[in-house]
């Protein structure tokens, strides 16, 4: 079984399901601004009911737990991101990963994997370089992203490097496919009034920005005028990836005030250090001290992937058309973005049915 981005078209998640999601979550949403810590549980509670899926139904249970607590910093966090985030755009991108990505799309990718020869990534990771020359280009991206919804993948990560001029062209791509949910993590360049605007009509991605860039607080400051989702990102490799598991640079990052933080393991950070940074992540999320939610980016999405479908895999494609998962990086495959190949090069499973 091969799917390619002309054939095996997706249905989609079910327009019934995702519209009465959309009703109830619109509703807990405004009961919010009445009662926050009442309504931040109740959510809380509709959300198990409606997403089944098994990763959301393990965090869900996590956070109904943690909020039982009425001092837990978990509600400065979700306060923070309701005050300066517009409805809309937290229910869609909101829904969008957590009913199609990972319960409606987590089933998809499940089925059509008893018959590949691949694992298949509950969500892809994408790198783009404008500046690079023969770099991967939007509309290779967007190739990407239409095989990936025929194969159950709706959450994508993409990773703007060397300049911002191609934003505006990632933005329509973000607007053309509504049922998956994207998280931009941005260079540290300033972004202009009609940059931030067309942001501002993508209500199902999150743009996040350097946690020490120099324009963070410039484009910080934007996002909170537009009640855009933001969050935060920081990279770390060998060097500093002992501060950050010993618990040495959470309260910095926290000073940000961003209640969705993303750790991000450079392309020289051993297996190692990575699944250390990984495992504090996941302790601070179980015993917050702080009022905002860590990941790491390959270490949470690993762990995703073994609750939806028992596998581990992780899967990046670099700007130049090389692919990294969570064992090796292989070169030289710039000459194809068909996600068949890809994930039969770089995701091969021992024993496939």
């Amino acid at each position: 079984m091969k799917i390619s981005r002309d054939d095996n078209k997706p249905q989609g998640p079910n327009n019934i399901t995702r519209a009465l999601i959309d009703a109830s979550v619109d509703r807990g949403l405004r009961e919010i601004e009445e009662d926050p810590k009442r309504s931040i549980r109740k959510l809380t509670d509709m959300g198990r009911m409606f997403i089944k899926g098994r990763f959301m139904d393990e965090v869900l249970s996590i956070v109904q737990d943690l909020l039982r607590n009425d001092d837990s910093p978990y509600y400065e966090a979700i306060e923070q991101m309701l005050r300066n985030t517009d409805r809309k755009n937290l229910k869609d991108f909101g829904i969008s990963f957590g009913y199609s990505g990972l319960t409606y799309g987590g089933k998809v990718i499940r089925e059509h994997e008893l018959s590949l020869p691949y694992h298949i990534p509950w969500a892809l990771t994408l790198r783009i370089n404008p500046t690079l020359k023969d770099g991967l280009s939007v509309s290779e991206l967007e190739s990407c992203v239409r095989q990936g919804t025929a194969m159950g993948i709706y959450c994508y990560f993409i990773r703007l490097s060397g300049a911002i001029t191609c934003i505006g062209r990632l933005m329509d791509l973000v607007k053309q496919h509504p049922e998956c949910a994207f998280v931009s993590l941005l260079p540290d360049e300033p972004l202009n009034p009609v940059q931030v605007a067309g942001i501002k009509e993508c209500t199902n991605s999150m743009v996040m920005f350097q946690n020490r860039g120099a324009a963070t607080a410039e484009n910080v400051s934007a996002m909170k005028k537009s009640k855009i989702l933001y969050g935060i990102y920081a990279v770390y490799g060998n060097d500093d990836a002992a501060a950050w598991y010993n618990d040495q640079k959470a309260e910095e990052l926290a000073e940000l005030n961003a209640g969705i933080n993303l750790l991000v393991s450079d392309d020289t950070c051993s297996k190692r250090n990575g699944a250390k940074v990984a495992k504090y992540c996941r302790s601070l999320r179980t015993h917050p001290e702080y009022p905002m939610i860590l990941f790491d980016l390959v270490g949470d999405a690993v762990q995703i992937n073994h609750i939806i479908s028992e596998d581990e895999c992780y899967f990046e494609l670099l700007e130049n058309g090389d692919i990294k998962t969570t064992t090796e990086t292989i070169s030289d495959f710039r000459h194809t973005t068909s996600l068949d190949q890809l994930f039969t090069i770089g995701l091969p499973r021992e024993n496939p049915s």
